[in-house]
């Protein structure tokens, strides 16, 4: 396990204490996951000077028992979205990121399927914020501010299944649609089922897509569109695309993730 040197403070009895963060590193997850743990318990620290200290032993045995292999946690059926996509839509008008990730890590912990919290929980809570920014209730700078901290959830709760993946994947845009988070929400899922996918963001000129998409050799390539003038040059890109051979998928604006997935597994 690799330390930091030198950062070993022992106690009085002897055994070796590392910081909150530095316990963090050596087992590699975010700080605040760490953090998140401590509080509810599960991994024992002490506080020295006003700060969380692990001991060095107690890390060890949390981390090997976290990483013992264990079935899967049944997947919880949520009966309400609404409400829960309400609280989300309150955070992110609010700008409480916390709130937002603490209702999106309940969730993910319950086994609740990402693809599931794209359909029924980001989608929905950012379809109001769009529709408060439509009717001025919010500004603009609200609207990036949410979108943000939803990229941000996703990039924290993007998984990397273990095993041989399903294929290689493309998720992009035609370059004059600069909507990131459908791209992003559609890399999630497609990753969560077992596909290596290269997002290739917006704004890329369409002969770099065809470029890279050409040397990727990719076996489906995603194109998410959701300005509706930019559907035109979303079919030019797909049309030009299968002439390289991929499968091609068009996803539009209310187009289901998990719609997405069962048509990314059709031969």
């Amino acid at each position: 396990m690799a330390g930091v040197a030198g950062s070993d403070a022992p106690t009085a009895a002897g055994e070796a204490l590392v910081t909150l963060q530095e316990a963090a590193g050596r087992i590699g997850v975010h700080y605040q996951t760490a953090y998140r743990w401590v509080r509810s318990g599960a991994l024992p620290a002490t506080k020295v000077s006003g700060a969380y200290r692990v001991g060095v032993g107690d890390l060890e045995a949390f981390d090997a028992e976290r990483r013992r292999p264990r079935p899967p946690p049944p997947a919880r059926v949520v009966r309400d979205w609404g409400r829960f996509a309400r609280q989300l839509h309150e955070a992110l008008a609010a700008g409480e990121e916390g709130a937002a990730r603490g209702l999106m890590e309940d969730l993910v912990a319950d086994g609740v399927r990402l693809v599931d919290c794209c359909d029924h929980l980001l989608g929905p809570a950012m379809r109001l914020i769009g529709d408060e920014w439509a009717a001025r209730q919010l500004t603009i700078a609200d609207e990036r501010r949410a979108s943000s901290i939803c990229e941000r959830l996703l990039g924290r709760f993007t998984p990397s299944p273990p095993g041989r993946p399903r294929g290689v994947a493309v998720v992009c845009s035609p370059p004059t649609d600069e909507h990131k988070l459908p791209g992003e929400m559609a890399t999630v899922a497609l990753r969560e089922d077992h596909w290596r996918v290269h997002h290739l963001g917006v704004g890329v000129p369409f002969e770099d897509l065809v470029g890279m998409i050409r040397r990727l050799h990719p076996e489906m390539v995603v194109v998410s569109v959701t300005w509706s003038p930019a559907l035109g040059s979303a079919w030019a890109l797909a049309t030009t695309v299968r002439q390289l051979g991929p499968a091609v998928l068009v996803g539009g604006s209310g187009m289901a993730l998990a719609d997405l997935v069962t048509q990314a597994r059709a031969p």
